[in-house]
């Protein structure tokens, strides 16, 4: 068949409606309904399976980057080009380190010096003139030692124009469990600092709203949008004590983000942030020309794992491309092995490479807002932006972000979402690669061992937490086992030929793998005899019966009995979920459990261990 191209342009394609797409999926699904393919996010958003323009509240003539509410960005087409500075924050202990760490960044394309300030063991010996801060702003945020760093700062006449030295009263300290921003002397001496520091830095940015600690404790897109308004009304509020406008005070305003791994969530987080902001800002009767605030972002600590931890770098990846998609100013990107150990110039090197692949390969640089118009993401951030001043107005209504604290309110809705995230993962209703999924049993693990710092706790802290550290206890423990010269080895029972036993046996392997427990498979059991011989060739502390429902009814009991009777000692079990009645008949057998989809694998694994200690 001979195509005519010039025929091609005059060809065009049938248009169909959603009822068409909801009648043609309604055929494939079934025995399924619609319904089947919805989903619910963690901000209690009801997730469809298509979306369309009739889900835009806008058309996009009205929304243009640096119109509106800012959705798509706060500059104008033509204005600022849409970049972002590289902000890696070097981490050691020495500040001679320190120093050669940054000049070699710098040279290896860093545009901003940034380092963990609070990791320092001696701040004292800072000296700002041993670096090049003519042209290269310092992006410094801090716990700490904010009078400190001003101190140094203020010592230096060639600082970069522009650059931030902030730190957050409210937040600082909620891991410790104390609430500087509720003591009168801290405030007070910080507002005196916040006067200081801009008489002689007028253009650094002083005041930071810092979300991470919320986010690192488990909290949801709403949350965190809500909360950092809350924080901004808060100083804004304050700041007028000494005297300061509104503008004033959002002059030196920077947000701080964490990016988790919901790519389009977190995209649509940074969007509706700004259009939330431009309302806060119009309620104080603002400027279109005053509303620019600065927003940083560094990659999550939450979805780090110890576990298979090279797997970081494609999380912090996708994090890092997600917070640019959705615009900022400032990004850190976590090194891989940032949750166990200071980082090593191979981990610090491939984080920022990370970065300049999206900026010099991928051109992210060159476009504003490349998420804007897409029909799903779009729809995200109008759900957030509704949402995110719902919670902000009861916040407000508690009394503010302090008073929202002081009492718990705050920290109970954070540990809500945070009971449900680590549910989920312990179900593997949510994956974690490496950890709850495809783990490697035989990996060599640097296990981290700590506990939370503490302080007079005067409010319910906020902890930072890891998704997976749960299931790191676990391979801990297994770890401890294997160096005392325990055999991790399970046994499967596998009946029948492959394609029979493989799925089970296949998710059985996987389960049991997340907890350093190793499998070895009896193939292709057809018989009694052939069970027997595998079990008194192996005895091993542990099996699991795999195959089709068939083959349980009629070998599944007859194995439980008999091992029961020859083994007693042999713990026994069968993958599959079973009926109440149904695996209560088991267990009259000798078979002591299952092993299902969906069962909580920390628990299942804690019992399973405590086998081989015994």
């Amino acid at each position: 068949m001979t195509i005519n191209h010039k025929d091609l342009k005059y060809q065009s394609f049938p248009s169909y409606t959603v009822d068409d797409w909801v009648t043609s999926v309604k055929n494939s699904l079934k025995n399924n309904t619609i319904d089947s393919l919805y989903s619910e996010t963690y901000e209690n958003i009801r997730l469809k399976p298509l979306y369309s323009n009739e889900d835009l509240e806008f058309t996009m003539v009205e929304q243009i980057p640096g119109a509106n509410l800012r959705i798509r960005g706060f500059d104008s087409i033509g204005g600022q080009q849409p970049s972002w500075k590289v902000s890696q924050r070097i981490m050691n202990r020495n500040w001679d380190e320190v120093k050669t760490l940054l000049t070699r960044a710098l040279a290896n394309g860093q545009d901003s010096l940034s380092f963990d300030v609070d990791y320092l063991s001696n701040m004292e010996e800072i000296d700002f003139s041993e670096l090049d801060t003519q042209n290269i702003p310092l992006f410094l945020l801090t716990k700490k030692n904010f009078q400190l760093l001003l101190e140094k700062a203020l010592k230096i006449k060639t600082l970069a124009p522009d650059g931030v030295i902030a730190t957050d009263p409210i937040s600082c300290n909620l891991h410790q469990g104390e609430l500087d921003a509720d003591n009168p002397s801290i405030l007070e001496k910080w507002g005196s600092q916040i006067l200081l520091a801009n008489q002689t830095l007028p253009s650094i940015k002083t005041i930071l709203i810092d979300t991470t600690p919320y986010h690192n404790g488990g909290a949801n897109a709403v949350q965190e949008l809500a909360i950092a308004l809350s924080e901004a009304v808060f100083y804004i509020e304050h700041m007028k004590h000494y005297g300061w406008q509104p503008s004033q005070t959002v002059k030196k305003l920077v947000y701080h983000f964490a990016i988790g791994g919901n790519f389009f969530m977190e995209i649509a987080k940074l969007r509706a942030f700004r259009a939330l902001w431009t309302t806060i800002e119009k309620a104080y009767g603002l400027s279109s020309s005053e509303d620019r605030v600065a927003v940083s972002a560094e990659t999550s600590t939450f979805t780090k794992t110890v576990l298979d931890p090279y797997v970081n770098m494609l999380r912090a990846g996708n994090e890092a491309f997600a917070a640019i998609l959705g615009g900022i100013d400032y990004l850190h990107v976590s090194p891989y092995d940032e949750a166990f150990r200071e980082n090593g110039e191979f981990s610090a090197r491939i984080a920022r490479n990370t970065q300049f692949i999206l900026k010099e390969e991928a051109y992210l640089n060159k476009i504003s807002d490349p998420a804007g118009g897409s029909y799903y993401i779009e729809s995200l951030t109008n759900e957030l932006i509704e949402k995110a001043w719902e919670l902000f107005q009861k916040i407000d209504a508690l009394g503010g972000i302090v008073e929202g604290l002081k009492s718990g309110w705050i920290q109970n809705e954070i540990n809500q979402v945070l009971n449900n995230r680590l549910l989920d993962v312990e179900k593997r209703q949510q994956s974690v690669i490496g950890a709850n999924v495809y783990a490697n049993p035989t990996e060599q693990i640097s296990f981290i061992h700590g506990t939370p710092e503490k302080g007079d706790c005067n409010i319910i802290p906020i902890y930072p937490v890891r998704i997976a550290q749960a299931l790191e206890k676990l391979r801990e423990r297994a770890d401890d086992l294997v160096s005392n010269g325990k055999s991790l080895n399970a046994g499967l029972i596998c009946l029948g030929s492959l394609k029979d036993y493989k799925p089970r046996a296949d998710f059985v392997t996987g389960v049991l793998a997340t907890g350093g427990i190793k499998t070895d498979w009896g193939h292709e059991c057809t018989t009694l005899e052939d069970v027997k011989k595998y079990i008194e060739e192996t005895k091993l502390p542990y099996y699991c019966i795999c195959g089709t429902d068939d083959m349980y009814k009629e070998y599944g009991k007859r194995i439980g009995e008999w091992i029961h009777a020859n083994y007693p000692s042999i713990h026994v079990e069968i993958a599959g979920r079973f009926s109440a009645e149904e695996m209560e008949s088991y267990r009259s057998s000798g078979i002591a459990g299952s092993i299902y989809l969906h069962q909580n694998i920390v628990e299942k694994i804690t019992s399973l261990l405590n086998l081989w200690e015994v």
